[in-house]
């Protein structure tokens, strides 16, 4: 009977500090109500007790199998934090039982003096009892113990808990074997739970690499939904970025055209609203640090149409400017363009514009530098526009994507490729025909580019360079003519 009262005491010390170093690594807060537990585990430890009679190496294993079984029912973790957690508050309780054990000797030394053995054998037990659930309280007041463990986590203290905390285990039941090497049965059971210690330990590596992996796709599906977010973003914003290039570049060379037709009709009026206008046009032209500079040249051929003689002013103000020739015929009716032939006048300007421009800049890297318009009509009477220049001819990789993509014949030196883009768009609004020819009649000139608003919708190039022919050849929608010989450059 005096067996049983200590199997209890001891066992039921030990079911309190696995609950209590379970929750402390759970960090899990004990309620008032947990003391209801102490019932079952003196219950269970009734059941020990007998086990420990019968089959005393199987106690531990005892211990462990109830122990994750109250813990899984009384707080619904999962079962492999409740395997591998409570298999380490076993091991503390293992632990700090044999240090009380030590620790309790003095306590004994002074109880030997007490004559009945029962009253002496359970006071002893209670004292070893104690300090076991009071060293378990002090344990938990060391930090790194304070703050608990993490099962899934990537720690060192959770591995080295649960290593010594299954070393702990198994010499536990060696102690409660009396002699393992004679009985086949012991040995059986301490190899059976040795593996099954072992097998905790590989289910804690293999639940973590799980895990882990788990972790990582998710957070590589985050990443790739937030790159997915980020490249639609940055492809709008490009999109964005591209219109306001385009309007900007436009108003670049609108906003002088609109300065100077201000000037001209603010000087041939006494209109103050027109003077106005003029002086704020030229407040946004230098805050743009745009010029507006007056040409001093006379006689400069006009259409009579102030926004298609606006960019031929222009080319004769930047010739004077910048010391190239340029020079104008405008042999057609081009009032009529935009009442029989229903063109746009701000589309023509932009055509205008966009090329008189380009034309300019490929002329200046040239000796002798010189640009002409041309306004005139095909032989079906059609409006016809012409721009000649004496720079170097196109690169093949810019014929390769010319009106399919932006691309700029100055790279490099501000070029963005806007305006022969734009040019190609407003072609395909008029079904007009392109024609590159890298062979003109007129002296001094190396291309011209032509602009045939007849219905075609046709893309020619004329050439002497067979690298052209090759790229051109490749593409749909675009003929090209091969000259046998270059010409002289004269008027015939």
């Amino acid at each position: 009977m005096i067996d049983f009262i200590l199997s209890l005491i001891k066992f039921t010390a030990i079911f309190i500090c696995i609950l209590y170093a379970y929750t402390k690594l759970q960090r899990i807060k004990l309620k008032a109500w947990d003391l209801f537990d102490i019932p079952l585990f003196i219950a269970l430890s009734a059941v020990l007790h007998f086990v420990k009679i019968y089959v005393k190496i199987l106690v531990p294993i005892g211990f462990l199998i109830f122990g994750v079984a109250f813990l899984f029912v009384r707080f619904r973790k999962t079962f492999y934090e409740t395997v591998t957690v409570g298999t380490i508050a076993l091991g503390i309780s293992a632990i700090t039982f044999a240090a009380s054990l030590i620790l309790s000797f003095p306590i004994a030394a002074v109880l030997y003096l007490i004559k009945n053995e029962t009253v002496k054998n359970v006071i002893t037990q209670l004292s070893i009892s104690a300090i076991q659930i009071v060293g378990v309280f002090l344990l938990f007041k060391i930090k790194r113990l304070r703050s608990g463990v993490n099962p899934k986590g990537e720690t060192a203290t959770f591995e080295i808990l649960l290593f010594l905390s299954v070393g702990c285990i198994f010499a536990w039941m060696i102690v409660y074997t009396k002699n393992a090497t004679e009985s086949i049965y012991d040995t059986g059971v301490l190899i059976l739970t040795l593996f099954g210690l072992l097998l905790i330990l590989w289910w804690r590596r293999h639940i973590t690499y799980n895990y882990r992996k788990g972790v990582e796709q998710q957070n590589v599906k985050l990443l790739e939904d937030e790159i997915a977010e980020l490249k639609s973003d940055a492809a709008e914003n490009d999109l964005k970025v591209a219109v306001s290039a385009k309007q900007f570049h436009y108003l670049n060379k609108a906003l002088p055209n609109c300065a100077l037709l201000a000037e001209s009709v603010a000087a041939q009026t006494d209109c103050a609203e027109l003077r106005a206008l003029r002086d704020l046009l030229q407040h946004v032209l230098d805050e743009m640090n745009l010029a507006n500079v007056k040409c001093s040249l006379q006689n400069i051929p006009q259409t009579g149409v102030r926004v298609i003689d606006a960019p031929i002013i222009q080319l004769f103000t930047a010739a004077e400017r910048k010391s190239f020739t340029a020079s104008a015929d405008i042999s057609a009716d081009v009032k009529n363009w935009f009442t029989e032939n229903a063109l746009d006048k701000i589309d023509v300007h932009k055509l205008l514009s966009y090329l008189c421009d380009n034309a300019m800049h490929s002329a200046l890297g040239s000796p002798n530098a010189k640009v002409r318009v041309e306004l005139g009509e095909t032989e079906n009477k059609k409006p016809l526009i012409r721009i000649y220049d004496s720079g170097e001819q196109f690169y093949e990789e810019v014929l390769k994507k010319l009106g399919l993509e932006q691309v700029t014949t100055r790279a490099g030196v501000g070029g963005s490729g806007i305006g022969l883009f734009t040019v190609f768009e407003i072609l395909a609004k008029y079904g007009a025909s392109f024609t590159l020819d890298e062979a003109p009649q007129n002296f001094g000139f190396t291309k011209f580019i032509e602009i045939a608003f007849d219905g075609r919708r046709e893309v020619l190039v004329r050439t002497y360079r067979e690298s052209v022919v090759a790229v051109c050849a490749a593409r749909k929608g675009i003929a090209v003519e091969l000259l046998e010989a270059l010409r002289d450059g004269t008027n015939g």
